[in-house]
């Protein structure tokens, strides 16, 4: 799932799957890359080189989401240097003592200032420690052929005729034909039946690899070729492969540093715009901030019950009339697990289309014990004096919380 790269630690790693590849021949070099997300606003962004630097476009995305923000996800630089960051399963290294620190995106910027080539890059990445790094790689390329793979703690560099990467972290891998990701072994299929170093070839490779899922259309959003010796970039929108728009870096780059929305640049894309429609904490804030307060709630109203279950437990060891011991108790785990849900669904992503139990197998099966809990718990109140706060605190959270459950396909697993 590649997803942004900020923000990889607060996300599972299952979600998105983007793919990457470069394919040389007769002295010709492309490199094709998806980028799978669920994000609304993907943006084409040009900025110019200064002082002797290389400019570069670069391609990004921010879904909206208050943890996140605008972040660059693949590009090329004037000297024919491209670069794409993937998600791999997270590896934690200890930090190298002795080496510079910088955020992984300002290193991808430093080196597509100052790097014609995946040997410069590699010289760059060399001076820095990349521990901070153990949820995602780098994939780069250049007009040579040659590649890099960057990890947090290994460096590859490779120029075979034709070489394709996924969500995996290759220091890893003793064969790349057993990876258990269908799209890159499709494109990998077509790329070993020959090294045709063709826009329609790399175009056919590309598509191969792309995603799109049956529950609403969704998956890559958008994919990007580059011709490096031509300083171009063909630029497809939500895996339609249809239709490309095509930029010459040197003639953006003289119009000064800009940037425009994707979408604006194709026609509608019905798929699109169902996403667009669809309704989640990380495409509309104001839905993050209200699942924050009832979070917020849902805390203070656990520990109220926590009060409340302290006192009946006192009254009945001194034999007093009035506990409510049992529907106490029943409260007081009908809000961890309504913290639990919250939580779930404010830090992951992928729950709103592949369902909870892509988080875990168990949590599949929250929303019904959340729903078994509260009908049971209005059966306990029934006639036993239970403090009013509590019929009004589960009327405000509960009804509203099943109808968004419903509304995202949740309430069963």
């Amino acid at each position: 799932m590649r997803l942004t790269l900020l923000p990889f630690a607060l996300l599972p790693f299952s979600a998105p799957a983007c793919t990457s590849f470069k394919v040389t021949a007769d002295g010709r070099t492309f490199i094709g890359c998806n980028e799978d997300a669920w994000s609304i606003n993907a943006q084409v962004r040009f900025e110019q080189g200064h002082y002797g630097q290389y400019g570069a476009i670069h391609f990004g995305h921010f879904n909206g989401s208050p943890l996140r923000t605008m972040t660059d996800q693949m590009g090329m630089n004037e000297a024919g240097l491209v670069y794409d960051g993937l998600g791999i399963p997270i590896h934690h290294t200890a930090a190298r003592p002795g080496l510079s620190t910088l955020h992984l995106d300002d290193l991808i910027r430093l080196v597509l200032r100052t790097c014609a080539d995946v040997h410069e890059a590699a010289t760059v990445f060399r001076r820095y420690d990349r521990s901070a790094i153990p949820h995602a790689m780098l994939y780069l390329a250049d007009r040579n052929g040659d590649y890099l793979i960057v990890e947090n703690d290994t460096l590859i560099e490779g120029h075979d005729p034709w070489y394709a990467v996924g969500n995996w972290r290759m220091s890893t891998c003793a064969d790349p034909a057993a990876i258990p990701i269908p799209r890159l072994q499709a494109g990998r299929a077509l790329l070993s039946e020959g090294t045709d170093a063709s826009l329609e070839h790399a175009t056919r490779v590309l598509e191969s690899m792309k995603a799109c899922r049956s529950r609403m259309g969704e998956g890559t959003l958008f994919s990007a070729l580059f011709d490096p010796a031509l300083g171009k970039a063909h630029l497809f929108f939500y895996h339609d492969f249809g239709e490309r728009v095509t930029f010459d870096l040197k003639e953006e780059l003289a119009k000064g540093d800009h940037a425009v929305e994707m979408a604006s640049l194709f026609s509608e894309r019905p798929e699109y715009a169902a996403l667009l429609s669809y309704r989640t904490p990380f495409h509309q804030p104001w839905l993050f901030w209200t699942l924050v307060a009832v979070l917020c709630i849902v805390l203070l109203a656990g520990v109220g019950c926590g009060f409340w279950f302290l006192r009946d437990s006192i009254r009945l060891i001194r034999k007093h009339p009035g506990s409510a011991l049992v529907t106490a108790l029943l409260s007081g785990l009908l809000c961890v697990a309504l913290a639990v849900l919250l939580s779930v669904l404010l830090l992951n992503e992928s729950p709103y289309y592949f369902g909870l139990a892509d988080v875990h197998p168990a949590l599949g099966w929250l929303p019904l014990i959340i729903v078994a809990m509260t009908a049971g718990l209005f059966m306990a109140v029934r006639g036993s004096g239970v403090p009013r706060w509590l019929n009004g605190t589960l009327v405000v959270l509960i009804v509203p919380m099943v109808g968004l459950l419903a509304y995202w396909q949740m309430l069963w697993p």
